[in-house]
């Protein structure tokens, strides 16, 4: 008879919500943060690499540089999709935001850059949101036509607050 009982409660604690244990013990899970919108700035020229003796670091990239940055977002729960603007670039990019604020971003595009058909990549895009303001940094990096090399560098955020 107590066998049974045991096998009884066992089987019920099975089927049960609960049955003791809090499957949730720290309560709702925290909300994405909403940061659908323009973001605008500045970024700081962390780095800058050229290995194609265009000379691209120094006419476009120097370290030190603070150069303007408009990221246009929207989202989708955690999903985000949107245009980056770097100098002469509109990067089309796709990524993910968390609870915690934490952002990444990938994204191509093909533009001419002293007259070369270039490929801007946004790599190892980082960034953490808090409130209307971001800070963080990423990797841009670029294909160019003909060119063996590929030129990149390292930006900083300076400054990126959403705008409204």
């Amino acid at each position: 008879m107590m066998l049974s009982r045991v096998l009884f409660v066992s089987i019920v604690c099975a089927f049960a919500a609960g049955c003791g244990s809090d499957s949730n013990p720290s309560g709702p899970a925290p909300a994405t943060p909403a940061v659908e919108g323009t973001w605008t700035g500045e970024y700081v020229v962390a780095s800058c690499t050229d290995p194609t003796g265009l000379g691209l670091c120094a006419a476009y990239s120097p370290v030190g540089a603070v150069l303007p940055v408009r990221l246009g977002l929207s989202q989708t729960g955690q999903q985000l999709t949107g245009n980056l603007v770097l100098g002469v670039f509109i990067i089309p990019i796709t990524g993910t935001i968390n609870a915690a604020g934490r952002m990444v971003l990938t994204g191509s595009a093909s533009g001419l850059l002293q007259g070369q058909q270039t490929t801007a990549t946004i790599v190892n895009w980082d960034t953490v949101v808090t409130g209307s303001n971001m800070t963080g940094g990423w990797r841009n990096t670029f294909a160019i036509s003909g060119v063996s090399g590929s030129p990149f560098f390292d930006s900083t955020i300076r400054l990126l607050t959403k705008m409204g």
